[in-house]
């Protein structure tokens, strides 16, 4: 199933969200709404054949134009992206993987350990960061970081051109399907966030 036709599916879920995700709590005559934030950072060269899958994600799930979703598509990680990573409550990495990486999709969490707490700080001499010392570097410099996923799609071939090889395009729709499921089991309305979007502080 294409991505294009994974997107017409999914109006009917963006829809549901759209109506879902911004509920009203009233209490006397205040009312107010509460729901987490989730960014998506796809990265990886777009004149690059398959390296482009981060970006080509990124793009398509800001397409869907959902409350509380900011996407972005970015050649590479850099320092300055830890400005964004620290207003979310989930951030999801999105990046290509080669012929040595797992024939399908693998979605793994990000764990801060002391040696990337380390390295975090190289991070601010660096113009290129990986997601787990990009991580770091925002609770380094915040004091809090969102729970961060980085999500690989198998890919085939990195020569000059902007087509994908059906293994790299069959990652990429399992990825968005991988993304929706997250968004549904996330992206729900809640009363305070404390209760359900889990900050790592």
């Amino acid at each position: 199933m294409s991505s294009s036709h994974l997107f017409s599916i999914f109006r009917v879920s963006v829809s549901l969200m759209r109506e879902t995700c911004a509920v009203t709590f009233e209490n006397t005559s205040t009312k107010w709404a509460t729901q987490c934030s989730f960014l998506i950072i796809g990265y990886g060269n777009e004149l690059r054949g398959d390296d482009g899958v981060g970006p080509m994600v990124a793009m398509t799930v800001a397409d869907w134009q959902l409350p509380s979703v900011k996407s972005l598509g970015v050649q590479q990680l850099t320092p300055e992206l830890a400005a964004e990573i620290v207003q979310a409550d989930y951030v999801i990495f999105v990046d290509a993987c080669g012929q040595s990486c797992a024939p399908t999709i693998q979605l793994n969490p990000i764990v801060i350990r002391q040696e990337s707490l380390q390295s975090s700080t190289a991070a601010l001499l660096s113009h290129t960061c990986e997601p787990a010392t990009l991580v770091s570097l925002t609770q380094r410099l915040y004091g809090r970081h969102p729970q961060a996923w980085l999500l690989q799609i198998p890919t085939e071939q990195h020569d000059l051109g902007m087509h994908f090889s059906k293994t790299a395009q069959r990652g990429v729709d399992k990825a968005l399907r991988k993304i929706e499921q997250f968004f549904i089991t996330y992206l729900r309305p809640t009363l305070t966030r404390s209760e359900s979007c889990m900050n790592s502080v």
